[in-house]
């Protein structure tokens, strides 16, 4: 009796682990935005973390609404708040990383803008490049 208890506790916990790493850490998909950098700001109540919009582009190549999309997205390195405060209303490259659940430590959850299946968890950004002033 005294092993069964003892696999059953390892189960559990093993269960366990894997579910929280597949969902909090283990990245769904990395990728480039670019577009004009609309706003950051460093905001939360009890965990502070920049959060950032940018202003994609839409296919007639000009920064109209109708044919724009914003991307919403969290920044957890200074250095790279920093830089992306210096680059408001210029055009950026972001590299971000996107997360299958949300962590509060990490940034919003922008899940009620997402509108398809794959919308789910959080983009941090990573890396920034500025393309034109």
């Amino acid at each position: 009796m005294r092993k069964l208890t003892i696999i059953s506790i390892l189960v559990i916990l093993i269960s366990v682990t894997g579910y929280v790493y597949w969902f909090y850490y283990n990245t769904f998909s990395e990728g480039y935005k670019e577009g004009v950098l609309q706003k950051i700001e460093r905001r939360g109540n009890l965990f502070k973390t920049y959060e950032g919009e940018l202003l994609q582009v839409g296919f007639a190549g000009n920064l109209s609404v109708s044919n724009s999309a914003v991307f919403y997205f969290s920044v957890d390195d200074e250095a790279i708040a920093d830089t992306l405060q210096q680059s408001l209303g210029k055009t950026v490259r972001l590299h971000y990383v996107q997360y299958r659940r949300s962590l509060p430590w990490r940034g919003d959850n922008y899940n009620i803008y997402k509108r398809n299946n794959n919308g789910k968890g959080q983009e941090i950004a990573d890396e920034v490049k500025v393309i034109r002033q």
